[in-house]
């Protein structure tokens, strides 16, 4: 079963799957929703589009939710190219007052040194196998957490609370371009809205408990994308008005240590000019010694006493010998 969420790209022919058509983009969370009314399976299989799975993780998946404990979600990992599970990439825990905490795995690990008997509140839905009682149970996802973005950390969340326990199969593996349909802006952007927004549907100072709504799925949707549209508008004119100040900042920078280059290359040039000053100086004075000494060497008085200075020379090596 797919749910076709773009209603801009056309159909392509899937052959035996049943395409749904909402007439608007749901986000992961609406559109689950609106898949789940079709089901008449016991279990969801949630893919995304960005997603590739090998044949035997859906096996892995069955086989861990058809144990004794029969957790209500199985979620799969993701390995990189070292085959590795990256650090924060697929689970995580929520403390007592409703504030995210730490997100799972603690760091990178190996599959087969991936402890599974750590406690978790939530666990990624990017390939994860989900009962339907237990979706029915908690009402399915929240469309609020529009477009996707902590969707799945709700919905674990309220999974977990209700008694219900979700866990991780290092045997199933899938491969996940992590906000490979999401522009990174946009990402970071949900990232901390919808942040934003599970500790405050979750946290434990609440002026009340959150009303029961009776809108639909669409009408939630709806209202929604509308906010996030102006949201997301003021967010970027931020980071953009934040980016112009960094550039502001760095060519400021860059002016200053230019100027102070040009500072260094004006003494470097000065002091060359005062060492070719010294240069000359010197060359002047050795000419000027030279000089002297020629003078005094040509002059009447040396020739005079040329002959003394032969006797005494003499009498110094007559005592020396």
């Amino acid at each position: 079963m797919v749910v076709w969420n773009d209603p801009r790209v056309e159909r392509v022919d899937l052959g035996p799957a049943t395409i749904l058509e909402p007439g608007l983009n749901l986000g992961l969370p609406g559109g689950m929703n609106f898949a789940r009314d079709s089901v008449t399976a016991p279990s969801l299989w949630i893919i995304q589009d960005d997603m590739t799975v090998p044949p035997t993780c859906l096996c892995a998946l069955m086989e861990r939710q058809d144990r004794s404990d029969h957790p209500a979600i199985v979620s799969p990992v993701v390995l990189n190219e070292q085959g590795i599970i990256p650090a924060k990439s697929r689970a995580g825990t929520v403390k007592p007052d409703g504030i995210l905490d730490r997100w799972y795995p603690f760091e990178d690990v190996a599959p087969e040194a991936l402890d599974l008997e750590v406690h978790l509140d939530w666990v990624s839905l990017s390939g994860a196998l989900v009962r339907c009682d237990a979706w029915d149970a908690v009402g399915g996802m929240d469309p609020a957490f529009y477009p996707l973005m902590h969707s799945d950390v709700d919905f674990g969340y309220r999974v977990t609370r209700k008694g219900m326990t979700v866990v991780l199969e290092s045997n199933a593996v899938i491969a996940h371009e992590r906000n490979g349909s999401t522009p990174s802006l946009f990402a970071r952007f949900l990232f901390e809205r919808n942040t934003e927004r599970f500790e405050t549907k979750h946290g434990v100072v609440r002026l009340s408990e959150p009303e029961k709504t009776s809108e639909s799925t669409k009408e939630i949707v709806s209202r929604e994308a509308s906010v996030m549209v102006v949201d997301f508008a003021q967010y970027a004119e931020r980071y953009i008005g934040g980016t112009r100040d960094m550039i502001s900042a760095l060519e400021q920078s860059v002016a200053e240590h230019y100027q102070h280059f040009l500072n260094i290359q004006s003494q470097a040039v000065a002091l060359e000019v005062q060492v070719h000053e010294r240069d000359l100086e010197i060359e002047q004075c050795q000419m000027d010694s030279q000089d002297a000494i020629s003078r005094l060497m040509a002059s009447r008085s040396m020739r005079i006493t040329r002959p003394l200075r032969f006797l005494g020379s003499l009498a110094r090596k007559i005592r020396r010998d």
